[in-house]
């Protein structure tokens, strides 16, 4: 067992591994989610901004943490969707080995990253998704139509994919650099996250589900009820 655990942790010290951070008007948050990711842990930390309109692209410059790199990208276009295809064109993947997405607006804790990479390093999974909705206090902080919303399109997402993703919503993600690689992103909002498990799915990754905390977010809320439709139709049209 202490043999294990050993190199268990040698993996997670010699793995590199890059923090990606999707931002839009996060000037409340974002300097608390990098302040609390990791590090030397995590080697790097990428913003990708939806071209702010707030003092977000400020704080970010502003931002120090030793031991890890910050980097800051400009997306192109419009919409969360449109921040991770900006980083997958522009970034060399090979640099790390595995790559962490998560929200910048509070509600994702940053100290969850190692038990969210810890599959791969561990080589149990090429995908990793964080599952809110197994939170016991979920229904404290997430409104109840956003509760069940994300209940009724993670039903929708497990009978057209024939996987149950427990909470296919979620904006806690990882991968391995081949998976992220492979992955095909056509969504531009905040249809992404079932465009990327559909992808995960359909390209026969090994996908784990990790229990994480959830929180009410800082700054104002992006997702629209009419965000539903439109995570719908991705859902539909990938698995069609």
């Amino acid at each position: 067992m202490y043999i294990n655990n050993s190199i268990a942790h040698l993996g997670l010290v010699l793995m590199r591994v890059c923090t990606i951070l999707p931002t839009l008007n996060e000037e409340k948050g974002i300097k608390k989610i990098i302040d609390r990711i990791p590090n030397p842990f995590v080697n790097k930390v990428v913003v990708i901004d939806g071209n702010s309109i707030d003092n977000t692209v400020n704080v970010v410059k502003n931002c120090e943490k030793p031991d890890c790199e910050i980097e800051l990208m400009v997306q192109h276009g419009k919409g969360k969707g449109m921040a991770l295809q900006t980083f997958l064109n522009t970034f060399d993947l090979d640099e790390y080995d595995a790559y962490v997405m998560l929200d910048a607006d509070c509600t994702y804790d940053p100290k969850e990253i190692k038990n969210m990479v810890s599959p791969i390093i561990n080589n149990e999974a090429d995908v990793v998704m964080g599952n809110r909705l197994s939170n016991k206090n979920i229904r404290r902080v997430m409104p109840f139509s956003t509760y069940i919303g994300n209940k009724i399109l993670t039903f929708f997402a497990m009978i057209c994919c024939s996987e149950d993703p427990k909470d296919v919503c979620t904006g806690y993600w990882s991968f391995s650099k081949d998976a992220l690689e492979k992955i095909k992103i056509t969504a531009r909002s905040f249809d992404l996250e079932v465009n990327l498990f559909a992808q995960a799915v359909k390209k026969k990754f090994r996908i784990k589900t990790v229990p994480i905390s959830y929180k009410k977010r800082v700054g104002i809320k992006k997702l629209k009820k009419r965000h539903a439709f439109i995570i719908l139709l991705r859902l539909l049209k990938e698995m069609l």
